[in-house]
């Protein structure tokens, strides 16, 4: 259903997608699976939570669906998992932007307790990206004069310096200061200089 996380089982090996469906199977967990890369990017939306469990028996073969990904739209957690890669492959996959890597031998619950985290994950990475869509619709209705004023107070600008800036009247700047708060539905200065850089693509995260 709409809205309910899916596990995709991407292996290009039949007894390895049977194997790894069956311990889904046992951890009631819904997944889809697929037997390439291209199948996974065919069926799939990107739209449907969850995560992807990946065989990666040949990491060659197994491995483009990481390299590709990104190009196609598709950035929801990828758990790599093999009995047979080496400590290259699993860093490799890593870099690619693996989320983890486990191997076969991993028990029940260790799949589970990393595939749960990979789900959460990616609802973390969707309520952001969300929060960045809204910002950016939001921004995009700021007019030249009032993007200026956004410009020069992210800058650190006061309003008589501004004023000075824009060859403005404070008055006019205070005018503009408060239609920009209002077309950015900020609460104060600190939210209207975080929505500006989660729609610039920064990512703010506590210490």
């Amino acid at each position: 259903m709409e809205g309910e996380a899916v596990v995709w089982v991407v292996a290009g090996d039949s007894k390895a997608r049977r194997a790894l469906a069956a311990r889904l199977k046992l951890l009631g967990l819904g997944w889809t699976v697929c037997r390439s890369a291209d199948e996974f990017f065919e069926v799939s939306a990107p739209g449907r939570p969850g995560c992807v469990l990946l065989d990666v028996s040949r990491p060659e073969a197994d491995l483009e669906l990481l390299e590709r990904r990104g190009a196609r739209g598709q950035h929801r957690p990828v758990v790599g998992i093999s009995g047979s890669a080496d400590v290259p492959t699993a860093v490799r996959a890593m870099k690619l932007g693996a989320f983890d890597f486990l191997d076969q031998s991993c028990t029940n619950r260790q799949l589970a307790e990393t595939i749960a985290e990979a789900i959460a994950h990616d609802a973390e990475n969707r309520r952001e990206i969300g929060q960045a869509e809204t910002s950016r619709r939001r921004l995009s209705r700021l007019d030249d004069g009032l993007r200026q004023v956004l410009d020069l107070l992210l800058a650190g600008c006061t309003n008589r310096e501004m004023a000075v800036e824009l060859d403005l009247s404070i008055r006019a700047i205070e005018e503009r200061r408060a239609k920009v708060m209002r077309t950015m539905r900020a609460k104060s200065l600190p939210d209207l200089v975080r929505q500006t850089l989660v729609a610039e693509g920064t990512r703010l995260r506590a210490e």
